[in-house]
């Protein structure tokens, strides 16, 4: 190879380099969004999910939801006086997996 193409290899490496990270310069100023931000959207939209007494049985609640997506044939009364308690103020979890592992400690 000559020292010219070498040169040529290199500054056409350089010129793609510069390329590369103007566009990604000029992506972050189009879109300032943060990483804490996105994870602020995210965590808005989330959905809770909450075990609480309905109607004199345990029910699962999506939100803030009134009515129980699922109502559990778990009378309260068979519930210590402590769970019942909590359970009567409602117990909030992020996701339907903590829910599940919530009513098979309370109902066991």
């Amino acid at each position: 190879m000559t020292k010219t193409r070498i040169w040529l290899m290199l500054l056409t490496a350089l010129v793609i380099s510069v390329v590369i990270v103007a566009g990604s310069m000029a992506n972050a100023a189009v879109h300032p969004e943060t990483e804490a931000e996105q994870m602020t959207t995210t965590t808005q939209t989330q959905v809770n999910y909450v075990l609480r007494a309905w109607d004199g049985h345990l029910g699962l609640f999506r939100g803030d939801s009134e009515v129980p997506y699922q109502e559990l044939d778990m009378p309260l009364t068979l519930l210590s006086d402590y769970d019942r308690e909590i359970v009567e103020q409602g117990i909030i979890v992020e996701t339907e997996q903590e829910l599940r592992a919530l009513v098979e400690d309370i109902t066991s």
